[in-house]
């Protein structure tokens, strides 16, 4: 029976649609062995996925993906098998929330000066706030006349034409790979080419453990290229769906076979 892992992976504890434990039920429920909850600049609901993934029989790897910034891109490094409590990705994921809180203030003020009915101090007395929270919160005032899809194009929009000192204070790829390291993990370039640009991805992958090569949105001929560029620097590939949930449909088993070296790496092998 092929053993199919899935390590990226979101729930509602950052921008995910269903609870930790419902995605390790939909991701076993379709096949998966070994999978890693991977939600953006936080663990917190790690606990009870790993709990589910007991209950269920399939192996759970800690997870986090993390959100760096360098070269004018925000930049995504997903670290797995780190530990439960580190000191380092606590403060890094404490400087990651307090930034996002601070573009969302930028964004509601941007959408109130814009003339829709939305106030930072009432409608959001608590920023940051979850992104799946936003976003209905917003559709509840009427923004894109509540339909949630086109005010998540609207987000995506707005936070891709930040300037850089929005997001000066996040660590850069490189820096981010060593918090992961610290807390136990294994370091790797998520969904990488969204970066339009091999030379950057090589760049920020000298740094890193690995790159995610076997992405569930690429085709077969992206994902080879990617292992290609992973074995030509003596690095790792990972492999994930990034489901959401949120705009993704039902969750679709990608079938993928990590490799041994991540499998030994992350003590699964």
């Amino acid at each position: 029976m092929p053993w199919y892992c899935d390590f990226h992976l979101h729930s509602d504890r950052s921008d995910g649609e269903f609870a930790p434990a419902t995605v390790v039920d939909m991701a076993a429920d379709a096949g998966v062995r070994a999978l890693a909850l991977t939600d953006h600049d936080t663990l917190d609901g790690c606990t009870q996925a790993e709990s589910r993934a007991r209950e269920r029989g399939i192996a759970f790897v800690r997870g986090i993906e993390m959100t760096a910034y360098a070269a004018g891109h925000v930049i995504h490094i997903l670290g797995l098998g780190v530990r439960e409590r580190d000191p380092g990705l606590a403060i890094a994921n404490e400087i990651a929330n307090d930034a996002f809180g601070e573009n969302q203030l930028r964004w509601i003020e941007a959408l109130e000066a814009e003339g829709f009915e939305v106030s930072s101090g009432r409608d959001f007395p608590e920023l940051p706030v979850r992104l799946p929270v936003l976003i209905r919160r917003l559709c509840e005032h009427g923004v894109d006349g509540g339909d949630p899809q086109r005010c998540h194009a609207r987000f995506q929009q707005f936070f891709a034409a930040l300037p850089a000192d929005a997001y000066a204070r996040l660590p850069s790829p490189a820096e981010a790979g060593a918090a992961i390291r610290g807390a136990g993990g294994v370091a790797i370039l998520a969904h990488p080419a969204r970066l339009d640009d091999d030379e950057l991805a090589q760049r920020f992958l000298f740094d890193l453990d690995g790159i995610e090569a076997l992405y569930a949105p690429y085709a077969p001929k992206e994902r080879a290229r990617l292992r290609a560029m992973a074995a030509a620097h003596g690095k790792m590939y990972s492999c994930g769906s990034d489901y959401h949930g949120f705009f993704n449909g039902a969750y679709i088993n990608p079938k993928f076979e990590a490799p041994p070296a991540l499998l030994a790496a992350l003590s699964l092998a």
